[in-house]
């Protein structure tokens, strides 16, 4: 949305005006303490250009429109600002662009035409969040650069959401809840995934006739489809505590993969939900459609926002969040001991689980330090431990480091299965 505003203008002396009556002023002393005439000569050229600038002459006000678009996006997308400002006199207009984010921003392009200067921006966000997006200082030169006003030019708060990790493609067990989709099942239903032949009998479609077969066999055979049903997908996204380096923290693998997970799913027409630990506890629960994937990115976003210490685990998560035959993606650093309590509650619950470790860094130690050293061995002693934690319990684990695809590992996850969590 364009801004348009009619902007007041205070002028103040700049530094060049002071350092020309700063000349004159020493050159007319020196001619009167020292009786030489020919030093108030100096004095001449800075006092032709003050008289021939005086302050009735400069504007004051000026007309401004400006406009960043869009002021929601994803991360790494390219936005413009544009700005317009009308000053009445000529005057030189310089304009600077501060963000008070992890980004990117270059003058794309600037042109004068009379009183009228237009200038362009392209803005590249590097991190997710919400942000209060900083001013445009416009500073505006009079008089030949002897008085400067400066104006802020007020952008509004832009959204940027998370990127999404890498799902190839939605993956889902053989065997389903009887709810319509589009992954193949091991039910025989109204798909389009052959599943197998039959004799023909009284009722069938004419079209499901598998001539061929019919013709070897001598008798009439019908084709039958893999029913298509639908996935409910849960994940639990533990943000009690974010290491690593921003851009790159856990907390950023964290909600880039379930960005990632909600888009590939929905797109399948699944049902995703949402839940968070940390803080204060958050769950929405599983839906489908466009406007589950808007909920579930307004919900993530909100994660970086809360410093609470004070939440629930996940026995605390109604049925309707975690329902009874969904898969869960845990997102973790494993960092902290109440993710493999939420772990053990929820293999308590008859779901499938896969664990993914977002933690890609480890302690940083001098290397001169012998104790930082084995302090650093204990603590992959420790990560190991947990890991065999969790082989005991029968999850698996993914390492991620927020490069390559999520789907083998998923697929893995929900054939591993047990048949009566499928059903």
């Amino acid at each position: 949305m364009t801004t348009v505003r009619e902007l007041p203008l205070t002028f103040v002396p700049t530094p060049r005006l002071r350092r020309l009556a700063l000349v004159a002023a020493v050159s007319l002393g020196a001619a009167i303490i020292l009786a030489r005439g020919e030093l108030a000569v100096l004095a001449v050229a800075p006092l032709v250009l003050l008289a021939a600038a005086p302050r009735s002459a400069l504007p004051t006000s000026a007309s401004a429109s400006w406009e960043l678009a869009p002021l929601r996006c994803v991360e790494e997308d390219e936005l413009v600002l544009s700005l317009q400002i009308v000053v009445p006199t000529t005057c030189a207009v310089e304009a600077d662009v501060e963000l008070a984010f992890s980004g990117e921003v270059r003058l794309d392009s600037v042109s004068r035409d009379g009183p009228t200067t237009r200038a362009r921006w392209l803005v590249v966000p590097h991190r997710w969040g919400r942000y209060r997006a900083e001013p445009v200082t416009v500073r505006v030169l009079a008089l030949h650069g002897l008085y400067a006003a400066t104006v802020r030019l007020p952008l509004g708060e832009l959204v940027v959401y998370p990127g999404s990790g890498a799902v190839a493609r939605s993956v889902a067990p053989r065997e389903l809840p009887a709810r319509s989709g589009e992954h193949p099942s091991r039910a025989v239903g109204s798909g389009v995934e052959f599943a197998g032949v039959r004799p023909y009998t009284y009722g069938d479609r004419r079209r499901d006739i598998d001539w061929r077969t019919s013709a070897r066999q001598s008798q009439l055979f019908v084709r039958q489809y893999a029913a298509e049903r639908a996935l409910t997908v849960v994940m639990v996204l533990d943000v009690a505590v974010d290491a690593g380096v921003p851009g790159r923290s856990t907390l950023d693998l964290t909600v880039r993969a379930a960005t990632g997970l909600a888009q590939t799913y929905l797109g399948a027409h699944d049902r995703v939900g949402v839940v968070a630990l940390g803080g204060s506890l958050r769950w929405l629960a599983p839906a489908a459609g466009a406007r589950q994937l808007h909920r579930i990115s307004e919900s993530v976003m909100e994660v970086r926002l809360d410093d609470s210490q004070v939440g629930g685990g996940i026995d605390r998560v109604p049925l309707a969040a975690l329902p009874a035959g969904a898969f869960v993606c845990v997102l973790s650093p494993l960092l902290d001991e109440r993710a493999l309590e939420a772990v053990r509650d929820l293999r308590a619950r008859h779901v499938g689980l896969l664990v993914v470790d977002v933690l890609n860094t480890e302690p940083l130690v001098r290397r001169s330090s012998t104790l930082g050293g084995l302090a650093v061995r204990v603590w992959r002693m420790e990560r190991e431990a947990v890991a065999t934690k969790l082989a005991r319990l029968g999850v698996p684990l993914l390492r991620w480091n927020g490069s390559g695809d999520l789907s083998p590992a998923l697929l893995h996850a929900m054939r591993s299965m047990r048949p009566e969590v499928r059903a």
